[in-house]
This record gives structure tokens, C-alpha cells and sequence, in this order.
């Protein structure tokens, strides 16, 4: 996968941080020296996936201002997709502190040639590649 820190795709770190898939859980807490536990408490929320309301996936927790709009560790409400906020792992310079390390979404997706992973980006095939990465995990 490539990278891109063009305005376009940066502007989906400050609205929309990407989402996790399983295997990111133990690289990011490692690169941060947390437990994959401490990781999810401190800096992700659980979002209820469409087509299953009862399987969650993981994302970096989003900041508005200067609050959450849904706190670490916590299910995210119906409203937190449509509400834009900062990704928690972006800095004060919009850089992000654990770029090599990135969720997978940031990784996948393109946002100025609108693609995830290389392909035209279609909202029900992304949200179900997602369902199908974390609908064998229980939190």
C-alpha cells in the first residue's frame, strides 16, 4: 500500500480518522510501549459495525476542540461517524505520531484519488471488509 500526505488525504486525519483491523492492535501498542488492553482504553473507541450492530471494530478516538466526542475505550454513539474530529494520534502539526505504524484504513485509503486498497472506494464493500475483519472478536 502506498502513502500520501497530500491536503486530501491529511483532511481524513482531521475528520475521520481510519479504523483498525485486528492485527494492528498489537504493532500500534507495541510502538507506543502499551498493552493492547491499555491501548484500546486510551486511545480507541468501539464503533458498531452496519450490517451487525453487536460486532465492533476499532478506531483512533476523534477530538473536537478539545474534547472527545466519544471517550477511549467506550462504544461510540450512533452520531460519532457523521461527526467530524481530530484524529488522537495527530499532532499539533497535523503530523501523526504513529505513521509507521498506521491503522490499516490510513494505509488503505487514498483520499485524493478516492480509492481503498487500489480500488474505486465503495462505502458497502469497505464496511464490509471491515465486518468481515472483526466479526470474531468479542470486547
Amino acid at each position: 500500500m502506498s502513502s500520501c500526505d497530500c491536503l486530501e488525504c491529511v483532511s481524513a486525519c482531521k475528520n475521520d480518522p481510519g479504523r483498525l483491523i485486528p492485527e494492528d492492535l498489537p504493532v500500534i501498542a507495541n510502538f507506543l510501549n502499551l498493552t493492547v488492553e491499555e491501548l484500546i482504553i486510551s486511545h480507541l473507541v468501539k464503533i458498531p459495525c452496519k450490517q451487525n450492530e453487536e460486532v465492533l471494530s476499532l478506531a483512533p478516538a476523534k477530538i473536537k476542540g478539545k474534547r472527545f466526542i466519544a471517550r477511549p475505550g467506550t462504544i461510540a454513539p450512533s452520531y460519532y461517524t457523521k461527526e467530524k474530529g481530530r484524529c488522537i494520534f495527530l499532532d499539533e502539526t497535523d503530523l501523526c505520531t504513529i505513521h509507521s505504524v498506521k491503522p490499516f484504513e490510513c494505509s488503505a485509503y487514498m483520499g485524493c484519488k478516492h480509492t481503498f486498497l487500489g480500488k474505486p472506494y465503495k462505502d458497502k464493500q469497505v464496511e464490509d471488509f471491515f465486518f468481515n475483519k472483526w466479526k470474531k472478536y468479542k470486547f
